[in-house]
């Protein structure tokens, strides 16, 4: 097999660097990773083809077999591998292979490879097949990762799958059945940040060796995954219970449910039994509780014990509450509802039915206005005991959610009509409106910049003072169509801030330009690499806020998405305690409230 070693490095790096949009388009001529010296007639021949450049989002690959057929793989990120197979039937013979490529933007720019010689033979005893080996293309230091190799044998005999890791190890399978395995799941944690040359065999039980296979994986510190839980149903709450911090979150398995608070290194710490909140949870320092909704209104000690519970007539569908003080405030379809926070239960201190079902969590300024929208194109401000200061209609007929406030005394909120507001929150009064590509996501707002991404992969950033849009960026992680971005974006210290899209890729972006620095993507690094590319999204409630991520104090992004993925980030960026509001409900403890959380 001819194996060539291209550096996967270089070329991610010009792929993320591209992103940002800062460099002229090239495209290289392709190269085999892997292509067969001799093949046996009748059998598959298995390829994979690489092509590295620059200012090209995605391309696909071409593959001319010198026997009238060729392929075209799908799209995936320039500077991946695709692969390929074909089979040739008359031997003995010689075959000249061809690889171009092509930008999925562009199919009339295409580049074409030298021709590769394989040779075509009959018969003979015939050795094991690498079919695929799969892994992260960025594997954290030091962290347990699994690749996922799959092998065969021609002639139906079990093989043993053997891998040098390039660092001194290796490691051999057990004795796999015949005639195909589909799935060796090694482990292998390299201690040197590098670029790593993996080498895998494959030798079936009379001694033959396949050809080898090589991965090329980069090694890094920030960038990937650290470790991953269950799905996750809320948006994480990060809260210290006295000794350490601690992730609180509700998790979903198969229609069921559990609340769980895991140490920031990924090990659980408290899984109580019971009912539990199943909708957002908050903390309300005041009290030290945990409050949240679900079938009741919960209260729970940092050690997951219940406090209390209140069982209401309208026990189902609450929305994620904001907290202020010993007041919780929570909706519940066209409801909003007050709850006092005691020691040892709640009380029901005020509701208002408001004009339509209320959309997200409610928000509370530095004077305990509450604010939130609705389903019926209303933002609502009411006072802490739920008296109308006033009610603006800004649309008709689509949603009005994700109110944040600033301190210049704007509140900013998105609607399904494709719009973001800035509203006066004396006066309820309109100050100005941007219309974006796309139904916006949640908000932040950053030290000097608004932020937001849409349903249709953009992100943008706008003004704050009258909505124009500084940059915009289409944040494409590889696939023909960018994902959907409909979690609220994170702003962090260091000048940078992370987005979410629905197919649970993470982007580190400029927050001055929108330029890419990194992007991870989190599935992955999941065990058995299970993608599940529809419903990632899901919305239980129209008063529910999508899951969105957060950022540890240690600077790690916590991920909610397929699953609760830990993230490396940059210890010199954590939340931005300058941004007023820099993520969904402001602050790790999701109080909502101008001048709760930490």
């Amino acid at each position: 097999m001819k194996s060539r070693l291209v550096a996967f490095a270089i070329s991610a790096a010009v792929a993320v660097f591209l992103i940002g949009g800062g460099c002229s388009r090239k495209l290289y001529p392709p190269e085999f990773l892997s292509l067969p010296d001799s093949v046996y007639a009748g059998e598959p021949a298995l390829v994979r083809v690489f092509a590295n450049g620059s200012g090209y989002d995605s391309v696909r690959y071409v593959v001319n077999w010198d026997d009238g057929a060729t392929d075209t793989t799908g799209p995936v990120a320039l500077g991946e591998a695709a692969t390929a197979s074909h089979v040739w039937t008359a031997a003995p013979d010689t075959r000249y292979v061809r690889a171009a490529v092509f930008p999925v933007q562009d199919p009339k720019t295409i580049t074409w490879a030298e021709q590769e010689r394989v040779l075509v033979v009959a018969g003979g005893s015939r050795a094991p097949v690498i079919d695929s080996v799969r892994a992260p293309s960025l594997i954290m230091r030091g962290v347990a990762t699994d690749f996922l190799i799959s092998a065969h044998d021609p002639d139906g005999d079990s093989i043993r799958i053997h891998i040098d890791w390039g660092d001194g190890r290796d490691t051999t399978s057990e004795l796999l059945g015949a005639p195909h395995y589909d799935g060796f799941y090694p482990t292998h944690a390299f201690a040197q940040a590098e670029t790593a040359k993996v080498v895998i065999t494959a030798q079936d039980r009379k001694g033959a060796v396949s050809l080898p296979d090589t991965a090329v994986v980069r090694v890094d510190t920030t960038g990937g995954v650290l470790w991953s839980y269950w799905a996750p149903w809320v948006s994480p709450l990060v809260v210290n219970d006295g000794v350490e911090d601690c992730i609180y979150y509700f998790e979903e398995d198969f229609g069921e449910g559990d609340f769980h608070a895991l140490t920031v290194e990924g090990s659980l710490k408290y899984a109580p039994s019971g009912s539990f909140p199943s909708a957002g949870v908050a903390y309300c320092a005041a009290t030290q509780h945990i409050v949240g909704g679900g079938l009741g209104l919960w209260a729970m000690d940092r050690q997951l014990h219940v406090v209390w519970s209140c069982e209401t007539p309208e026990s189902s569908g609450w929305s994620d509450p904001a907290v202020s003080g010993d007041r919780i405030y929570l909706g519940n379809d066209d409801t909003l509802y007050c709850f006092i926070d005691s020691v040892d239960h709640g009380v029901r201190a005020a509701a208002l039915v408001a004009q339509g079902v209320i959309v997200g969590a409610p928000v509370v300024d530095a004077y305990d206005a509450v604010y939130f929208g609705t389903d019926s194109g209303f933002l609502y401000k009411v006072g802490p005991g739920l008296d109308t200061i006033w009610r603006s209609r800004l649309t008709s007929g689509d949603e009005v959610y994700s109110p944040i406030i600033s301190p210049s005394g704007i509140v900013y909120c998105a609607s399904s009509s494709q719009r973001v507001y800035a509203v006066d929150a004396a006066t309820g009064a309109t100050v100005w409106t941007a219309t974006l590509v796309g139904v916006p996501s949640q908000l932040a707002l950053g030290q000097t910049l608004l932020f937001t991404g849409t349903d249709k992969g953009r992100e943008y950033a706008l003004n704050p003072a009258d909505g124009a849009i500084c940059w915009e960026k289409t944040l494409s992680s590889g696939s023909a169509a960018s994902a959907p971005i409909r979690k609220a974006p994170v702003v962090a210290a260091n000048g940078t801030m992370y987005t979410q899209n629905d197919s649970d890729v993470v982007f580190k972006v400029n927050q001055a330009d929108g330029a890419v620095i990194w992007q991870c993507d989190c599935p992955s690094y999941l065990p058995a690499y299970h993608v599940d590319a529809a419903g990632r999204y899901r919305r239980m409630a129209q008063s529910q806020d999508p899951p969105s991520p957060t950022i540890l104090p240690n600077g790690n992004i916590i991920v909610a998405g397929l699953a609760l993925y830990c993230v490396a980030g940059d210890p010199a960026g954590p939340l931005d305690p300058l941004a007023p509001w820099p993520k969904w409900q402001h602050d790790l403890y999701n109080t909502g409230c101008v001048s709760g959380g930490r």
